[in-house]
């Protein structure tokens, strides 16, 4: 009769020839050791390493000021973003964490975000710029905008959300949204209550772009539970030099009290105005900041302010 062996004792059979094998195993050799000068030439290529990092930094790093030491805090936004690339290079040249807001139907739309996020030493952030229905109808139709799936104030609620997941499908890469026009759609707040679902699936920000005084983009994202922030400054509704640079030095001055989102679009006048007016509030103390980063301290100022008087 043969005799079979139960599982429990085969498995330790197993392991004791196992043991067996570790004991009699002959033991692995002894790693040579680094002579002084290997180690020097190591140390002398991790010493190249940081110089050169201090170096790039140096000349070529983003100018920041942290949070608690800056006198001021503003956040700026580039829209229409994709339609062109010259100025678009020449903004994201500066070295200030500006916001680019991403037009999904540019023709470089895919093209711009590659290049912003090619470097990532200097993290720039993406926003979906999501157009919206304006007062004025015919805007919808004139030149590159002809390009663009505006959200109507008479779509359904599933045709809003169908459009806005299309836009955020060519524009993946974003990490927040705001208006692109808008005035009639913004006013809608039950479109808006609609669009703020997936966003906040997603766990995206909404910046109201404030194209008119009757929004309620931002109170509809509140309400569903979407971060958010509005515009209080835009920088080139008079696209001039001169008039850039005064909208500019007001934001630095709202910023020296409370934090400030400032929107501008690509053009030479804004490119000259910020090349030669971000170093000097670097200066004064005025840091530039991302999106995130006023949100982030927006939620920790809430969660740290004390609690109301009881009832």
């Amino acid at each position: 009769m043969s005799m079979t062996v139960s599982r429990p004792w085969g498995l330790l059979a197993w392991t004791a020839l196992a043991c067996l094998g570790f004991a009699v195993a002959p033991a692995p050799p002894v790693a040579p050791a680094m002579s002084g000068e290997e180690i020097a030439a190591i140390q002398r290529g991790l010493d190249a390493i940081v110089e050169s990092t201090r170096a790039w930094q140096v000349e070529r790093g983003d100018l920041g000021v942290p949070w608690d030491q800056a006198q001021g805090h503003l956040a700026i936004v580039i829209d229409d973003v994709g339609r062109e690339l010259h100025l678009f290079e020449q903004l994201l040249d500066l070295r200030f964490a500006l916001g680019f807001s991403v037009l999904p139907g540019s023709i470089y739309a895919a093209g711009v975000q590659l290049r912003l996020g090619a470097d990532r030493r200097r993290p720039r952030e993406i926003l979906l710029h999501l157009p919206m229905e304006p007062e004025q109808a015919t805007r919808m139709h004139e030149d590159a905008e002809a390009q663009e799936q505006f959200l109507l104030q008479g779509d359904p609620p599933e045709a809003l959300v169908a459009k806005l997941e299309a836009a955020l499908a060519r524009v993946p890469t974003a990490v927040g949204t705001n208006n692109h026009m808008g005035s009639r759609l913004t006013a809608d707040c039950a479109a808006m209550a609609a669009i703020m679902p997936p966003l906040r699936e997603r766990g995206m920000f909404f910046l109201d772009s404030r194209t008119t005084a009757a929004t309620c983009a931002q109170s509809a994202a509140q309400a569903a539970g979407v971060p958010s922030l509005a515009r209080q400054v835009f920088l080139d509704d008079d696209p001039s030099l001169e008039a850039i640079d005064a909208q500019l030095e007001r934001a630095a001055t709202l910023a020296r009290s409370q934090p400030v989102v400032a929107i501008g679009h690509p053009s030479a006048a804004m490119v000259e105005v910020l090349l030669r007016r971000l170093p000097e509030l670097h200066a004064q103390g005025i840091g530039i900041y991302p999106l995130s980063s006023l949100l982030a301290e927006s939620d920790r100022a809430r969660r740290v302010a004390p609690a109301g008087p009881g009832r």
